[in-house]
């Protein structure tokens, strides 16, 4: 079933991708025509992420995942017609579930209702084309994403006495492949993005429990580095887009997801 999943997907991309490379561009309407020269654009981002873990070790009860909600203000800068920059700050909230920590003086395991843990979220964005055929475009877009979080304290329960844990969790994401879309009529080009897409990080607890003191550090990876992003972009006014972005990232155990909208404004 697992490598069925992952064959069906891969299928997918390929016949997609096909069908864009041949089809002709009165297929999907009269192409817009290419964007201005030099100049900025700023907006709005917002997403969702959830993605299995695997720890640094093999003790976990289960499979440990986190989900984040993500937002940000983003400021492009286009150097010319094809190619672009972008840079994002803005917020994250974290959850882990299933993660357990045993090299304390008390193990701790967090769930989905430790709650969530917010931190400082930055991110880059490059895309450049590559050819464009009538109607057809395929570009090459790199994209890296970093959650510095904040420490979140909890207090220890199911002890004869008060103790307390702090964690601070890390992590990171960068993707690159090849941007496939067609541009329609009325502003619409939907896009396809196969892509290497890799999620790291760290968890680092401290728990303290009367005299005694404990501190663990857990390495964390995302499972699956393949990922496959269906999209669009609208242009609604010739200064404002619109982008929304689902894409899946298929692994041995199952398929996890994520979801981006963005609005950029040009001036």
């Amino acid at each position: 079933m697992k490598l069925r999943r992952f064959l069906w997907l891969a299928s997918i991309v390929t016949i997609f991708a096909v069908f864009l490379v041949l089809a002709p561009p009165e297929t999907f309407g009269k192409a817009a025509p290419e964007s201005g020269g030099p100049g900025f654009r700023a907006g709005l981002t917002l997403g969702y992420l959830s993605r299995s873990l695997s720890a640094d070790d093999k003790e976990q009860d289960a499979s440990p995942k986190t989900t984040s909600l993500l937002a940000g203000v983003v400021l492009e800068y286009q150097f010319q017609p094809g190619f672009a920059i972008a840079v994002q700050v803005g917020y994250s909230a974290t959850n882990f579930d299933a993660l357990t920590f045993r090299g304390l003086p008390f193990s701790v395991s967090l769930d989905r209702d430790s709650g969530k843990i917010g931190g400082l979220l930055l991110g880059a964005e490059v895309q450049k084309s590559l050819l464009s055929r009538g109607a057809f475009r395929a570009d090459i877009r790199g994209q890296f994403l970093a959650s510095f979080g904040m420490a979140k304290e909890w207090s220890l329960k199911g002890l004869a006495v008060e103790g307390s844990a702090k964690g601070t969790p890390t992590w990171m994401k960068a993707s690159v492949g090849p941007v496939l879309a067609y541009q329609m009529g009325e502003g619409v080009c939907p896009f396809l993005n196969p892509r290497f897409d890799y999620l790291w990080g760290s968890f680092e607890f401290k728990e303290t429990v009367q005299d005694l003191k404990g501190n663990e550090k857990k390495d964390i990876k995302g499972k699956g580095r393949f990922a496959v992003g269906l999209g669009s972009d609208f242009d609604l006014t010739a200064s404002l887009r619109i982008r929304a972005e689902a894409s899946l990232y298929p692994h041995g155990d199952s398929v996890d997801s994520s979801f981006t909208i963005q609005t950029l404004l040009a001036f």
